[in-house]
């Protein structure tokens, strides 16, 4: 293989051949995602170039020309990226110079190196990611919301340890994680804002003597400003994806332990819900089984993000300041990741908006392992006018002691009175009607008015909040794609009236 001709040493003929060979690895490959932005950052350069009069006007056409044939090419599927020539710049760099010449074409990157451009093209391939996903995300809440309506009064159990605990609704849970995946929109929100500043201009790592316009640049990119420090730029490429990472293994987390209860639950021990066909297998030796084999997809795929994010740390952690190719290797993480949480959120939704519910079972679950102890033990306290501490001791004792033996509908006001008198020494007083409001899990459910609590008028509050702030995101995600969008919009307008003229 031949070395890169922008830097091969003719009389060393295999100067650079095992660092093409093995240090640019996939670059080539994973580089074909970013030919249309490395074309636009090129083409915004020149345009600086050309009105800060650092190159005159024939020649900024010339090397316009050549990106749109590219831009064109690449979008037919015809733009090859050479593995020789180790990355995209490289390749647009080679192309432009063979149709313009090295007179021409050689001023295609005066000013800037491979460096900042690939963390331009980085950022510009992030933001758009970040903005897809906040979308997909968006769209689950809302798919979730619809679902939670639907099931305002659907009882099932709460959990602690695992063991069935307070009892909630269908619709308390789903808001639950509702607000969870709002967590993770304000997450990328902040990730959006870190990647949507441009390092253009940085050179290498300590900038250009050079009177350029970096500001320019980043307008025409549609930038929401520069990063002002050459050094701290260069220096967040892999950090930056790191963190990115980060909040999309946070993310993953929670699509996993979703997934994951609605595993269990849809066992025949749990029998809470079915999962629909579209996204279960069967068995090959049982003929019984229905296999939630996407579902366990989703699980382990959530899990290689965890690994993603420490293999990008850990690639990270001991460079030094400026530019090392190490951080090259950062690219593939964050490629991957992305893909992979762009993938799993609508098969997630599918999954989630299908499912169906067996909700008499549901509730029948909520009501075993009296499970409204906690609301007997504070209602005993309040009607009977002892202590907390006192009405838990009064209840434990009636289910140890199997004075009860299934529920607290079995409970009535002489046995609270004859336990007491015998662990407390005094007598504890409640009426029929103040053990009905707590019997049963339903009861309960109803009940819990505190805010915040699983009651359906509470629900109805935490839905409207949620429906809010989907609005509210939905316009912000709509403001930064249409100012990216209209940026580049712009900025193609500029090079189609350049090449006009």
């Amino acid at each position: 293989m031949k070395g890169n001709p922008l830097w091969s040493d003719k009389t060393s003929p295999n100067f650079g051949k095992i660092a093409v060979e093995y240090a640019a690895g996939e670059d080539v490959v994973l580089d074909e995602q970013f030919v249309q932005f490395e074309c636009l950052v090129n083409q915004a350069h020149q345009i600086m170039l050309l009105k800060c009069d650092l190159l005159p006007k024939k020649q900024v056409i010339k090397i316009c020309k050549s990106l749109e044939k590219i831009k064109k090419l690449d979008k037919q599927g015809k733009f090859e990226l050479k593995k020789e020539l180790e990355d995209v710049h490289s390749n647009v760099e080679q192309f432009v110079m063979k149709e313009c010449g090295i007179e021409v074409g050689g001023n295609l990157r005066l000013g800037i190196a491979r460096n900042d451009q690939i963390y331009t093209d980085t950022r510009m391939f992030l933001r758009e990611k970040l903005l897809k996903i906040i979308e997909q995300l968006l769209v689950l809440i809302e798919s979730l919301l619809n679902t939670s309506l639907e099931n305002l009064e659907t009882i099932m159990p709460g959990y602690t340890h695992l063991r069935i605990s307070q009892p909630i609704t269908y619709a308390h849970w789903l808001v639950a994680k509702c607000y969870h995946f709002l967590d993770d929109i304000e997450n990328l929100k902040h990730d959006f804002e870190q990647v949507n500043l441009c390092p253009l201009g940085i050179f290498e790592m300590a900038g250009t003597h050079l009177e350029i316009d970096r500001q320019m640049t980043s307008d025409l990119l549609g930038f929401d400003g520069i990063l002002i420090n050459s050094l701290y730029a260069s220096n967040t490429r892999g950090e930056l994806e790191a963190k990115i990472i980060a909040d999309f293994s946070i993310l993953a987390m929670h699509l996993k332990r979703t997934m994951n209860e609605v595993i269990i639950w849809s066992t025949h021990e749990f029998g809470f819900m079915t999962i629909d066909d579209l996204y279960t297998t069967g068995g090959t030796a049982q003929p019984n089984l229905k296999n939630p084999d996407t579902l366990e997809v989703i699980r382990a795929n959530c899990s290689k993000l965890y690994g993603k994010f420490i293999e990008t740390i850990s690639i990270m952690d001991s460079l030094g300041s400026g530019f090392n190719r190490d951080t090259q290797q950062t690219k593939p993480t964050i490629l991957e990741s992305s893909k992979l949480i762009e993938e799993m959120i609508p098969v997630f939704e599918g999954i989630m908006h299908s499912l169906i519910l067996d909700k008499p079972r549901m509730e029948e679950v909520a009501n075993l392992n009296f499970a409204n102890a906690p609301d007997m033990s504070v209602q005993i306290a309040q009607k009977g006018k002892v202590s907390f501490r006192e009405a838990y001791k009064i209840v434990k004792y009636a289910i140890s002691e199997k004075i009860i033996k299934n529920s607290f509908t079995e409970l009535t006001p002489g046995m609270v009175l004859t336990v007491s008198k015998k662990i407390l020494g005094k007598s504890v007083v409640v009426s029929e009607e103040d053990l009905a409001k707590v019997c049963d899990a339903k009861s309960c459910v109803i009940s819990h008015t505190s805010e915040g609590g699983p009651a359906p008028s509470e629900v109805k509050k935490m839905i409207g909040d949620l429906h809010k702030k989907v609005e509210k995101n939905k316009q912000i995600v709509m403001r930064k794609n249409k100012a990216i969008n209209n940026s580049i919009k712009n900025l193609e307008g500029s090079i189609k009236k350049l090449i006009a003229s």
